[in-house]
């Protein structure tokens, strides 16, 4: 799952960011050095990998790959989503640089309590997907980052000559916010039809833009007023205002009826700019055309072996990457059926997996 790659892999950057953090210098700009250059061999293995969209994956029932009962109710997910990872970005920018926008140092205790409550916090998350607790990577993700910046309030008021106690909590959002990101683009990677990189780039220009417009304000508006508690109402302010945004909007797409989704559908082409400029809207020619050209190959795989045409749209849609469960959806059937229908395609082909399937659809059927 998106989530357990991208949490695992930040729990194994705390691991190595501290470990550098304890070593003399010398040893600690081997480390990094040696680090860094691992990353090229496992971005060569992960170039040869399935793409996102096509990992067979389980999914709960309200996670971002399968949160909506339609396709336009995701979407909006999605786009809700990124404004509210901007709205939060916005109250990180200020918590780092409390109270005057420079940087907070880490004493050895609060770094090891920062790298131990973010290993904490992520294996937490990790090990509530894995049990299929619902609604953990749309709304509790949320609640558990607003709680770390509630905390690193109170910590500020409570401790105002010890800030790294704050800086704790801060860091270990902020840490929590680029796993977040990440897990988000993949999910945006699924639904779009823009290149990996488009979404990347937008994620990060969203969080990280957010994140430094604050922090630059901060430090401008902190010599014209000195007042501690002044700043400390302004980031709760913010962290209310940023909650609102979030929550709001997510109530509003759960409460949404399939009927009025339908009716949305049909008028986002002159309404969804935002999903135009996010590009998950419906309209778009590449996505069409990934989807036509899927057909096509799957009713020329389906004549070679005899295929009825119900497999035919079965295995077009699970060649797309879909669950099972997101297939028997899109088709109307039961999931039990779904789970039928693929195994009579792979016993009438001889393939054994969804990749072996891939590539024979893109080799051969075209």
């Amino acid at each position: 799952m998106a989530v357990v790659f991208v949490f695992s892999a930040l729990i194994l950057s705390e691991v190595e960011i501290s470990l550098c953090a304890f070593l003399p210098d010398t040893a600690a700009y081997l480390a990094a050095m040696a680090l860094v250059l691992v990353q090229y061999p496992c971005m060569l293995w992960a170039r040869k990998r399935a793409q996102p969209y096509r990992i067979a994956s389980p999914t709960l029932a309200h996670d971002y790959f399968s949160f909506a009962k339609t396709v336009i109710q995701s979407k909006q997910l999605l786009a809700a989503t990124a404004i509210g990872i901007g709205c939060l970005s916005i109250v990180i920018g200020l918590l780092r640089g409390y109270p005057n926008g420079e940087a907070i140092a880490f004493v050895t205790t609060t770094r090891m309590a920062y790298g131990v409550l973010t290993v904490i916090v992520s294996g937490t998350l990790i090990v509530l997907v894995l049990m299929r607790k619902q609604h953990v990577m749309t709304v509790g993700a949320f609640v558990v980052m607003e709680l770390l910046a509630c905390l690193a309030l109170i910590a500020y008021a409570a401790f105002p000559d010890m800030l790294d106690i704050g800086a704790v909590f801060t860091t270990t959002l902020n840490a929590l916010m680029v796993a977040f990101t990440w897990y988000v683009i993949i999910a945006f990677m699924s639904y779009g039809w823009r290149d990996p990189y488009y979404y990347a780039i937008a994620a990060w220009l969203v969080w990280l833009g957010c994140r430094a417009v604050s922090r630059v304000a901060l430090m401008e508006a902190y010599p014209i007023s000195t007042n501690d508690m002044l700043m400390n109402a302004v980031m709760g302010g913010f962290l209310v205002l940023s909650t609102q945004v979030v929550f709001v909007q997510f109530l509003a797409i759960a409460l949404r009826s399939s009927d009025e989704q339908e009716h949305a559908g049909a008028r986002q082409s002159s309404t969804g700019v935002l999903a135009k400029l996010m590009a998950l809207d419906e309209n778009e020619s590449m996505s069409e055309l990934r989807q036509a050209s899927m057909q096509h190959n799957a009713e020329e795989m389906g004549k070679q072996f005899l295929l009825s045409e119900r497999e035919v749209e079965v295995l077009a849609l699970y060649a797309l990457g879909h669950t099972q469960k997101r297939v028997a959806e899109e088709l109307f059937i039961t999931q039990g059926t779904a789970h039928a229908h693929i195994k009579r395609i792979y016993a009438k082909t001889g393939l054994h997996s969804r990749q072996e399937i891939i590539d024979y659809l893109e080799q051969y059927a075209s």
